[in-house]
């Protein structure tokens, strides 16, 4: 088994991130290193004039923040209760950027990132944060599908 000194899993609380957590899980607690989740979230680009953004959107984004830092919080809950060591960050940006940002600065030694498993057309339009990580990462990149166990 190749021995790894820190796994990155960044999550976007979807259905197809829960298979790639678990197998996070299970490799940093084999491995006994720490695991760093990741939420990338992206803001909503409202499109206004000059000026400031009207005081909706500014709470909107708040409450976003807050919504993603909680369920952060409860995927470290999860993780911690495994008795494996792990840290959470949170970041706003492009996800696929992101996640290779942190992977470098936290010097992950591998990515555990869940795929949504979009095919065809779906995939040509929405893209693939995944198959960029993938293409892009200087470590090893572990894709588990949504369907995965």
């Amino acid at each position: 088994m190749a021995t790894f000194r820190r796994i990155l899993h960044p999550t976007d609380f979807s259905r197809a991130s829960a298979p790639a957590l678990r197998r996070a899980i299970a490799l940093a607690k084999a491995c006994r290193v720490p695991l760093v989740v990741l939420h990338v979230m992206t803001p909503p680009s409202p499109f206004i004039d000059e000026g400031a953004p009207p005081s909706s959107y500014l709470d909107l984004l708040r409450l976003a923040r807050r919504s993603a830092k909680r369920r952060l919080a409860g995927v470290l809950s999860r993780v911690k209760r495994e008795r494996v060591r792990a840290e959470t960050i949170f970041v706003e940006g492009l996800p696929a950027s992101e996640i290779l940002r942190v992977a470098r600065r936290t010097r992950a030694d591998l990515i555990a990132i869940g795929t949504h498993g979009r095919r065809g057309a779906s995939r040509l339009f929405l893209g693939s944060v995944a198959e960029r990580v993938v293409r892009e990462s200087r470590c090893p990149v572990m894709t588990v599908p949504a369907h995965g166990r």
